[in-house]
């Protein structure tokens, strides 16, 4: 299949889970995607970024590593792109695979996705989870494809470096159970933060974070083992959850 028609094809989720790959758009997306080392199948580039300085040196970038560069047009690009505004190049490149790996050194953080659907959330969320040295970042079922082109572009990067990956509860639950991980959740009639110790924090910790209309899950309401909250001013029920977990992971985090 030619690049352009792949990756039409992969704005459809069912076309990036059978082809086991993702498109990155834009300049600064394209040049985390190339900084990050992952393996590249090829780029879709206009004449308008062979014009600009930062285009020619990603091209040369990608050029350097043997990365296949195609021209098209403007209107080509945009057919194959998530945005009105792709910023004259899209890159194609194989979903990473990533697995749990077993708790390693004094302490360890995990962070779960329960049914986050909103792409710019879920983005924002997995890079606030790599900037403050979450182990790995667990999507339940009923989240947004981790390869969304939304959310890949809301990570700025960090979804190449950082492990995120789909499972199943059931097998987060076996992994937990195994490793004796305990599974904390976000929940607005949990323990306030302020009255949770650093002498409290286990070494390695599950942190569940859902979503804000749902809730939790009942399969994962009744696994949690402790409930934390965010203590807010009256009359303010709940935060957007990339926010939240922001909060949430920087007070439970280990030094």
């Amino acid at each position: 299949m030619k690049l352009l028609s792949l990756a039409r094809d992969l704005q459809r989720r069912k076309a990036r889970e059978r082809q086991h790959r993702f498109v990155a758009e834009g300049v600064r997306t394209v040049e985390a995607l190339l900084a990050s080392g992952l393996p590249v199948d090829g780029m879709l580039v206009t004449a308008a970024l062979r014009e600009q300085a930062r285009g020619r040196a990603l091209m040369e970038a990608a050029e350097g590593r043997g990365i296949a560069v195609a021209d098209v047009s403007d209107a080509e690009l945009e057919s194959a792109a998530d945005t009105d505004t792709p910023q004259g190049v899209l890159a194609v490149a194989p979903i990473p695979e990533r697995s749990l790996r077993a708790p390693e050194g004094a302490a360890s953080r995990f962070l779960v996705l329960d049914a986050l659907q909103d792409p710019g959330n879920v983005g924002t969320v997995i890079r606030t989870a790599a900037a403050l040295g979450v182990t790995a970042t667990v999507a339940l079922p009923g989240t947004v494809d981790l390869w969304n082109a939304k959310v890949v572009r809301s990570t700025m990067g960090a979804l190449f470096v950082h492990p995120a990956l789909p499972m199943s509860w059931e097998a987060f639950a076996d992994f937990a159970a195994t490793h004796a991980v305990p599974v904390w959740a976000a929940d607005t009639d949990g323990v306030p933060l302020d009255q949770v110790t650093t002498a409290s924090l286990p070494a390695h910790l599950a942190l569940v974070v859902s979503n804000e209309g749902a809730g939790l899950s009942a399969q994962l309401s009744a696994a949690v083992t402790s409930r934390v909250a965010i203590r807010m001013a009256p009359g303010i029920e709940s935060l957007n959850v990339a926010v939240a977990t922001g909060i949430l992971l920087h007070a439970l985090r280990v030094e």
